[in-house]
């Protein structure tokens, strides 16, 4: 850092952040980058690069890793949690009260027809992030091969997507093993005993043991398992919330992942929506805490030794092994967003121009789904019946 801020400098830009940070987690990196390197001059752009990779590279939501590791910088563990909490909670407060209106909404028609206008350019927002990250994550033809076979057992649902993820991350590791000298040995862990207390949060909220537990069982899993930012989380938290679990149709889940676009901060804060409809203002606190603490406690673990981390065979494995298995995941994600989503042909339509648009110009999420749920009133106003 040029000019070291202060904790609670971080912590108002962190808070700023989760206000104002539409978009996604990649635009907010973007966002972030504008503002750290070039403007309050905290890194330098190779300090930003390094944190920034380090962030995509870890579980969870980019942004929110990489808020926590600037926080750490300046406060350790306790400067990590707090950043990180910052970015969440403007967020998490607009998904409670989403969580709370959500019935009123969807009883009045014409926001009922917006939010389904949402829906379906969602489908085409999700076709579009799959296929610019597959250009990059895919560099050879076992890789694409590996993505379709992921995508086609998720869409069938032969197989969940935490246990596709846990084995291909375990094969990947088993694969990087291979490359390290006779007389090596695997990096080993620094210091993750000291989030324990966190991971325990949840569990010791007020509240029903039982629910408040089968949120936590539900969103843990996810979130250290998942790679590639919130949307690559839509596929599993579909699987265990919709499926599994049933605590949502379709539609709703559908809902959720399209208020956690228009809201700021990530995608998957689409948690604590979920997490109200089951048990509440404390269920949501409990599904949010699930959710991020665990991701962002391996993120400061990792922060502690960026450089070994980065150069450890068995994680570069791993990660490598993954990519396919999250660009299926979207793909699968599309697939059954799509199938709930697409009701008449006028979703058809909004799905297929959400996905060109998005492919061409470089568009906020955020738009496309303000546009697509204001042209299916106007679509269906003109044809109203009189």
């Amino acid at each position: 850092m040029r000019k070291p801020p202060s904790l609670g400098t971080v912590f108002r830009v962190a808070l700023y952040y989760g206000v104002a940070g539409f978009g996604g987690g990649y635009s907010v990196l973007a966002q972030l980058r504008r503002d750290l390197v070039e403007k309050r001059e905290w890194l330098t752009a190779e300090e930003f690069l390094v944190l920034a990779e380090l962030s995509k590279s870890l579980p969870g939501t980019p942004a929110t890793n990489l808020l926590a590791l600037l926080g750490q910088r300046v406060g350790g563990m306790r400067g990590g949690v707090i950043s990180a909490a910052a970015f969440l909670f403007p967020s998490m407060v607009l998904m409670i009260a989403c969580g709370a209106a959500y019935s009123l909404v969807r009883a009045a028609t014409g926001l009922s027809i917006f939010f389904d206008g949402m829906n379906a350019a969602m489908v085409g927002i999700v076709g579009a992030v799959t296929i610019d990250l597959a250009r990059s994550a895919l560099r050879t033809r076992r890789d694409v091969l590996l993505a379709i076979l992921c995508g086609l057992l998720l869409a069938t649902r032969l197989v969940s997507e935490p246990i596709l993820a846990g084995a291909a991350a375990l094969v990947g590791a088993v694969v990087g093993a291979r490359s390290l000298p006779p007389t090596a040995e695997p990096p080993k862990s620094e210091r993750l005993h000291g989030f324990m207390p966190m991971l325990a949060m949840p569990v010791a909220l007020i509240g029903s043991a039982a629910v408040l537990v089968g949120l936590v069982r539900v969103f843990v899993p996810i979130g250290v398992l998942t790679f590639g930012g919130g949307l690559a989380m839509i596929p599993a938290i579909e699987h265990m919330v919709v499926i599994d679990m049933g605590w949502l149709d379709p539609k709703a889940f559908a809902d959720a992942i399209a208020l956690g676009q228009i809201t700021p901060g990530p995608v998957a804060i689409c948690a604590t929506f979920i997490g109200y409809r089951v048990a509440g203002v404390v269920g949501a606190i409990a599904a949010t805490i699930a959710m991020f603490g665990p991701a962002t406690a391996l993120a400061l673990a990792a922060g502690h030794s960026v450089d070994r981390f980065r150069s450890s065979p068995l994680i570069v494995g791993a990660l490598r092994m993954l990519a396919p298995a999250v660009i299926g995941m979207l793909g699968a994600a599309t697939f059954s967003l799509g199938r709930a989503s697409v009701g008449i042909h006028v979703d058809v339509a909004l799905a297929v121009a959400s996905f060109v648009l998005l492919m061409r110009w470089p568009i906020s999420p955020l738009w496309l789904l303000m546009g697509g749920g204001a042209l299916r009133l106007a679509f269906l106003w003109i044809l109203r019946p009189y």
